[in-house]
């Protein structure tokens, strides 16, 4: 029998590749000189598999723009497997090819 469970491919390689030049760098510690991670506004929430929530979040780009994480889709492979997007505030969008999602369901 088969392990059932959510499954996180997550954002498209495009999309983290924009957000490592484009989004506000993280925070440094004063007295460490460490970058810790900064909070992320949630901008909202999808559901998992056995009516876990996870966050939706809100980017800040170096320019003033914003980028919102979005679920895109969640193909079934022995529970869903969660594809998330990014919709810049410009309009562009980083997705998932169809084919992409189909191949990580595989």
């Amino acid at each position: 029998m088969g392990i059932r469970c959510d499954q996180f491919v997550g954002l498209p390689p495009t999309a983290k590749a924009f957000l490592e030049e484009h989004e506000v760098p993280l925070e440094v510690c004063e007295h460490c000189q460490r970058p810790y991670l900064r909070d992320y506004e949630v901008i909202g929430y999808y559901d998992g598999m056995f009516g876990d929530k996870y966050p939706l979040v809100r980017h800040v780009l170096k320019d003033g723009r914003t980028a919102d994480v979005f679920h895109q889709a969640s193909p079934w492979s022995s529970g869903p497997i969660h594809h998330l997007g990014l919709r810049v505030s410009n309009g562009t969008e980083f997705i998932w090819t169809d084919k992409e999602i189909e191949e990580n369901a595989a």
